[in-house]
């Protein structure tokens, strides 16, 4: 049975966008594949003070991927094509990297080359923030960047997981020429406009159109500056959308390809996409695996999880969803800040009757959060601080030094284990929760979490 409470989710989006300064968020929750709650979260316009709704528009990043898997998913049904051609039988490339490249290699991120950074600094270009730069504006511009990239092949395809946002606008180019129609008009007859998805968009003169589009902002510390739209991503990140449209594709997706009598794919080629093709190296909840544009969870609670995240630095993105409940969880934003995929997950995680508090990542999230603070040596004669940097601690103070990352192991019977390099040696560092609340063992030293520190000599102690 369902724990999950809309009114507990309104409070937990609310409080990690206010903890991380995320400008807006955009939320769907579908339950016995009915939409049961959707609404917006704080500005899609700061400056404007204009409220997010669940109609309002964002970059979906990389669920773009599962668009052109689906379109890749289709063409092979309809007998134009096979999962296991060889690009090159589509596109002309001369690179002895993709001589044994099959477009299965590329739709699971297995084809043996490496991330290669293009449409990181077209995003980059957007903002008017790069170091490179890379005119690529075509499919064509794109294997003239690919010219020299024989050298960088890092395994022989099918053999390990290496996320290639490259390969997906090759693929974006194979469902051009195999259908004879651009990848985005085919993506828009094919799926938007059968599963009537009004307001989902890729070229620019629509997005433009629109009146209630999210103000990107880049979020940097303490400040959080509006940028201009990215475009540029093309099919490996292209598409911009709202979660009432993605609700219908989710819907259809958990309905084996059907949605309201109108059936958009087999269900035996969405079980293709829906399969673990391979293990994406980092498992985040357990057997993380990548199939066909789409992220799987084969096992998680005793149920198949599927998804897919997105971002382009200032939209970011994601849709999880449970075939056999029909339940899903779309999350939208303009910006950085606390996981979405975390949030999904713990939305998911309730709705399969599960303790979200119990999750790998929220876990290391909370303890985290306990340990960070300002620390005290005996009788004050030293100070410490720790605080919190992504998945790690960083632990600065006096006599010790600054800066100094503290990686975690593990926690058990009241000790928070963690460990640092000196010098290339490996050093225990503990945290320990007893009756005088929280302690810190480093070197030679013992810590007590306490107040705020007095006030120190910026010599002294370097904010």
């Amino acid at each position: 049975m369902s724990n999950f409470d809309p009114r507990k989710f309104d409070d937990l989006v609310f409080a990690k966008m206010s903890e991380t300064k995320m400008p807006s968020v955009a939320a769907c929750i579908i339950e016995d594949g009915k939409v049961i709650h959707s609404r917006g979260y704080g500005y899609k316009d700061v400056s404007g003070a204009l409220p997010a709704t669940a109609q309002t528009l964002y970059g979906v990043g990389s669920i773009t991927k599962s668009f052109v898997a689906l379109s890749i998913a289709k063409l092979v049904e309809a007998g134009k094509m096979d999962f296991h051609d060889p690009v090159t039988k589509f596109i002309p490339l001369r690179q002895r990297a993709f001589e044994q490249v099959e477009v299965h290699h590329l739709l699971s991120h297995t084809s043996g080359v490496p991330g290669l950074g293009s449409l990181e600094v077209i995003l980059f270009q957007a903002f008017g923030d790069y170091h490179q730069w890379l005119p690529i504006s075509s499919t064509d511009d794109m294997m003239s960047f690919l010219s020299e990239v024989d050298d960088w092949v890092e395994t022989k395809p099918g053999e390990k997981y290496m996320y290639l946002n490259e390969g997906f606008v090759l693929l974006g180019e194979v469902v051009s020429r195999v259908s004879g129609k651009p990848w985005e008009r085919y993506l828009k007859d094919e799926i938007f406009d059968p599963l009537e998805m009004t307001r989902t968009f890729i070229q620019k003169q629509d997005i433009s159109a629109d009146r209630d589009v999210a103000t990107p902002y880049a979020v940097r510390g303490t400040k959080v500056t509006p940028v201009p739209i990215p475009y540029g991503s093309s099919a490996a990140g292209g598409v911009v959308s709202n979660v009432v449209d993605l609700s219908r594709f989710v819907r259809m997706l958990i309905n084996g390809g059907e949605l309201d009598g109108k059936r958009v794919v087999s269900s035996d080629s969405l079980a293709k996409m829906e399969t673990p093709h391979i293990k994406c190296g980092v498992e985040y909840y357990g057997e993380d695996s990548y199939g066909y544009g789409l992220r799987i969870l084969p096992n998680f609670l005793g149920h198949k999880v599927v998804g897919h995240g997105g971002s382009v630095d200032v939209y970011t993105a994601n849709m999880e969803y449970v075939r056999d409940t029909k339940s899903g969880v779309i999350l939208l934003s303009n910006g950085t800040g606390y996981s979405l995929g975390r949030l999904a997950m713990r939305a998911v995680t309730a709705m399969l009757g599960g303790n979200p508090s119990e999750l790998r990542p929220v876990k290391l999230e909370g303890l985290l959060a306990k340990l960070e603070g300002q620390y005290r040596a005996y009788k004050g004669t030293i100070y410490a601080e720790v605080k919190r940097n992504g998945s790690f601690l960083v632990l600065s103070g006096e006599d010790i030094g600054n800066n100094i990352v503290l990686v975690p192991e593990g926690e058990a019977d009241g000790i928070a284990r963690f460990f640092t390099l000196d010098a290339g040696a490996k050093m225990e560092v503990s945290f320990r929760f007893n009756e005088h609340g929280v302690e810190l063992l480093f070197e030679r030293y013992r810590y007590r979490r306490s107040g705020p520190l007095p006030p120190k000599p910026e010599s002294q102690w370097p904010s």
